[in-house]
């Protein structure tokens, strides 16, 4: 751990010995409303007691995150939870969130939790508007979110939304502006500095870029590429909702728009949302509620995470050289100059015309980061996402909830690169695409519940039915040779075509319960159980059983404990369960499945899947034990959790030699363990200053236990820069390991990169690869403070990650030196002369274009993450109760060894549809779009 860091971490650790000590000093000060431990927590399928509680279970709360500009609901759970680790890995407008609860639980099936928003369930939460969030619970071990079966064995979310109430309307309208920059850049060489190196490029044995660069076509060309790409960002966001009721009806309407232009054009994310809830009384025994949602969001893409040549935006601002104009006109045009004149009709070739951007003089096709920029590439999503539930109170204790849901996503992706401004499109005549999906999900439920209660006893019973339908549509069109002036996409105008299309339907079906006994008020048990089936398996493998059993001991209600003054809640507990996951099974994976293709106009097939009829369901069995300490009256409340998960069956799709398409398998086990811990405390409560605060950490280790002795091991993470991949999956390694050589050093005498021999054979080999990074993290840890003076008050939140590993692959596009690409600074330190030390070889080594840990980097980092400053006016005009005026600063600071331009990252992240091992890829920087520091002002008005 670096010392910046060190000291860092000594700040928050001083912080916290104040707030007890506070707390400790100040006990005659009533407990805050949020430590009671009598509120009702929700869990699967209903509440309980928080003080009943026998789960690893936490919540968040709205207030802890509805002052920063979030678009998503990831964000808000990032750093308020122990065990929950929220990766933002791309700071582009809109770009999905890496969110895992106590780690990943498989190689290949999505490791994404289940939310449940209102009783409706999902894995996609995008679009969902977190100004209607009123808070989130979340289910962290399998005793607890077992009930859901297949659907919770990556941890579940439930998120609660604002509703009617009854009593006088209210009306409330929010609105907050900001703008956006780069947090941190990478230095480039300027002009004479890119020239010496292509000199010394050429003197080692390379190709003579240099005389291009000092054509008289490029003469006084200076171009300072970061200018011309990065900008600033700006967002806005408006949201009003109006909440009324009476006795028998309560309503909550809202409407919301988000507009985020990005740093790095033309990325930009809009969003429109509607939302209603309503609860109705109809009669003294049934009550009705809904939940109708809709969003409408546009998604406009820059290219990220991908090297220069593959249209990269970000490597290519860095890597294009300076001599080179942004367009072709920019060039000093010589109507004797070939290139850019046809010498026998003297028309201006292609590339030099009006509009049209600069061609590399090097290689056409790797073009300026401006003209990757003009590349057109936008997904709108409409969605339309509601319930429908009763409640029939059958007898005094028996209550039937029947509940419909429905979710529709109509998603449309349009790409398109005309035929005139790059040398890509040129080359094509054009070339675009249209993909469209669609999902339609219902889902049915009903739930029988019985509850006895007493003095003594307090006894729930629920059983319950599930039956799921998803059905999904992919259509596929692509075209090239477009018809001169085209613009956009119309598949109509492509003089080459291309069609796809996939449709499937997912069937699910589950019997559940749960049964939930306290006595005294002390002891309390919890057995749930789901009994689950698939239609992805085959038949004989169709169904799973999935248990889990709870129990939570209150001992601070023992007579021995019951009047002391320091311990106010005392209680243990502990769990077991099991869950299962089929997310990685296609939908028809014991079939053989061939996809047509056509040559020569015969039709002809290929193999994408071959049967899989013995995969059975991948099993997480999680066992946890957990203590909740109270002190004084509850003002510090202190909770402890150790678990151990172990995922067995893995799902893994295998590919055997020649085969073309993949053979599902269980292919080994991994095991996943740790240690978390939180704390809140009443530091300050008086009548002018309160001071809370919360710190919450985890350490977590994980493991590969055993893979069947036909996979062995899986390579993964290609970098296409060197054709090599940076991890590898092996028994006894972590999830995500780097892997490559070590590096020895720069020899003085060549200049070339050593590498060390570890097998001992006297040269450098394959087999000197080994183990050279780990991407886990150590520990992560959150810690928010919250002030109020008066009228005034102040959050501020501090999230860190610490001892993890970063294969920086951005710097083999800015290190390598074995081309006419812009390199780093770095460079600057390269070996020149014999005898020279230094830890940079040669330009033009052949020997540094190998994967090392020579890009391995310390990724630990702590962000002041978010720092929000406000103040409250009671009645300040006629008409208006509260106004709420505050400025809201987010990712102001990071400290961090990393060279690049943040640590939090991950090129292969879910979100871009990786499949198979590539899902338990991360900690990888390959040009990735720069995380943001945002500065907004809002205002919140109640009338």
């Amino acid at each position: 751990m670096n010392l910046r860091i060190s000291r860092s971490l000594g700040v928050v650790a001083v912080l916290y010995f104040t707030a007890n000590f506070s707390a400790q000093t100040k006990v005659k000060d009533s407990v805050s409303k949020e430590n009671k431990i009598d509120e009702i927590v929700m869990i699967g399928y209903g509440g309980v007691k928080k003080q009943n509680l026998t789960s690893a279970v936490s919540s968040v709360k709205a207030d802890a995150f509805d002052d920063r500009p979030l678009y998503n609901v990831g964000q808000a759970l990032q750093g308020q939870s122990a065990g929950v680790n929220v990766i933002q890995a791309s700071g582009k407008p809109g770009a999905g969130l890496d969110v895992k609860i106590r780690g990943n639980n498989s190689i290949s099936s999505s490791v994404s939790p289940l939310y449940v928003v209102d009783g409706i369930q999902t894995n996609d939460i995008n679009g969902i508007n977190t100004d209607d969030i009123l808070d989130m619970t979340i289910l962290k071990d399998a005793s607890s979110t077992a009930i859901y079966g297949v659907n919770g064995s990556s941890g579940v979310v439930i998120i609660t939304t604002k509703r009617g109430k009854q009593g006088k309307p209210q009306l409330n309208f929010n609105a907050y502006w900001g703008i956006s920059k780069t947090v941190k850049n990478i230095d480039v060489l300027d002009l004479d500095q890119y020239k010496s190196l292509l000199a010394d490029i050429q003197a080692n044995g390379g190709s003579d870029y240099l005389s291009t660069v000092n054509n008289a076509r490029y003469a006084g060309i200076n171009t300072d590429w970061g200018k011309e790409v990065f900008q600033t960002g700006f967002d806005q966001n408006y949201n009003i909702n109006y909440a009324f009721g009476n006795e028998k009806v309560k309503a909550y309407t809202a409407f919301g728009y988000q507009d985020i232009a990005g740093i790095i054009n033309p990325s930009k994310f809009q969003r429109t949302s509607a939302k209603i809830n309503v609860d109705a009384v109809i009669a003294p025994w049934l009550k009705l509620n809904t939940s109708m949602n809709y969003f409408f969001t546009s998604l406009t893409n820059t290219n990220d995470n991908l090297s220069t040549a593959r249209g990269g935006v970000v490597l290519s601002a860095f890597n294009t050289p300076r001599f080179l104009p942004v367009y072709g006109t920019d060039v000093n045009l010589n109507p004797s100059d070939p290139i850019v004149y046809d010498q026998v009709t003297g028309q201006v070739n292609d590339g030099y015309k009006p509009g049209q951007f600069a061609p590399n003089p090097y290689q056409s096709s790797w073009e300026n980061p401006v003209a990757y920029q003009s590349r057109q590439d936008k997904t709108q999503t409409q969605r339309f996402l509601s319930n429908l539930g009763l409640d029939v109170r059958l007898l005094k204790n028996l209550v039937w909830k029947p509940t419909i849901s429905f979710d529709m996503i109509d998603s449309k992706n349009t790409k398109f690169t005309d035929g005139y401004q790059t040398s890509y499109g040129r080359s094509k005549l054009g070339i675009g695409s249209q993909e469209s999906y669609m999902l339609q999900e219902y889902n049915f439920e009903n739930t029988l519940t019985y509850t006895l209660k007493n003095a003594v006893h307090d006894f729930s019973l629920l059983g319950g039915v599930q039956i799921n339908q998803k059905s999904l549509e992919n259509r596929y069109f692509a075209g090239e040779k477009f018809a001169e002036g085209t613009t956009k996409f119309d598949y109509d105008l492509a003089g080459t075509k291309g069609y796809d299309n996939h449709k499937e339907i997912l069937r699910n079906a589950s019997f559940f319960g749960r049964a939930l006994y306290t006595y005294e008020g002390k002891y309390t048990l919890m057995g749930v159980f789901r009994y689950n089936g698939f239609s992805g398996l085959a038949p004989e493998r169709k169904w799973g059983f999935f248990p889990g059993v709870s129990a939570s001991w209150l001992v601070s209600k023992e007579d021995f404990l019951s009047d002391s003054k320091v311990i106010s809640e005392l209680k243990l507990r502990g769990g077991w369960g099991q869950t299962g996951n089929v997310s990685g099974v296609p939908a028809y994976s014991h079939f053989n499945i061939f996809d047509p293709y056509f040559t020569n106009g015969e039709a002809a097939y290929t193999v994408k899947q071959y049967d899989s009829s013995d995969l059975t369901w991948e099993t997480t069995t999680d066992t946890n034990v957990g203590v909740d300490l109270g002190l004084l009256n509850n003002r510090i409340k202190f909770s402890a959790d150790v678990y151990r998960r172990k995922t067995t069956d893995l799902i893994f799709p295998y590919t055997m030699g020649i085969l073309t398409g993949p053979i599902f398998r269980n292919a080994g086990s991994l095991e996943n363990k740790g240690i978390e811990f939180s704390l809140n405390t009443v530091n300050v409560k008086n009548e002018n200053f309160t001071w809370n605060s919360s710190f919450n950490i985890s350490f977590a280790k994980n493991k590969i236990l055993h893979f069947e002795s036909y996979l062995n091991s899986v390579d993964a993470a290609n970098i296409e820069s060197v054709g090599g991949r940076v991890t590898r999956l092996q028994p006894g390694q972590p999830l995500g390991t780097f892997f490559g050589y070590k590096v020895d050093r720069v020899d003085p005498n060549t200049g070339d990169l050593l590498y060390k021999d570890l097998n001992g054979n006297g040269y450098t080999d394959v087999d000197d690869r080994t183990t050279i990074g780990n991407p886990n993290p150590k520990y992560t840890f959150g810690f928010s403070n919250n002030f109020t003076l008066k009228n005034w008050y102040m959050d501020v939140l501090i999230t860190g990650s610490i001892g993890n590993d970063v294969f920086n692959a951005t710097r083999f596009d800015l290190e390598m030196m074995n081309d006419y690409k812009n390199q780093s600074t770095a460079v600057l330190n390269r070996w020149t002369t014999v005898g020279q030390i230094t830890d940079v070889p040669r330009a033009n080594s052949t020997s540094a274009q190998a994967i090392s840990d020579r890009f391995v980097e310390d990724g630990s980092y702590v962000k002041l993450k978010a720092v929000t400053l406000g103040y409250n006016f009671n009645q300040p005009f006629k008409g208006v109760n509260k106004l709420n005026i505050y400025i809201t600063g987010q990712n102001i600071f990071t400290i961090t060894d990393y060279s690049g331009m943040d640590p939090e990252v991950n090129a292969f992240s879910p979100n871009r549809n990786t499949q198979g091992a590539e899902k338990s890829v991360f900690g990888i920087d390959y040009g990735t779009y720069p995380q943001v520091r945002t500065f907004i002002i809002g205002l919140k008005a109640n009338f």
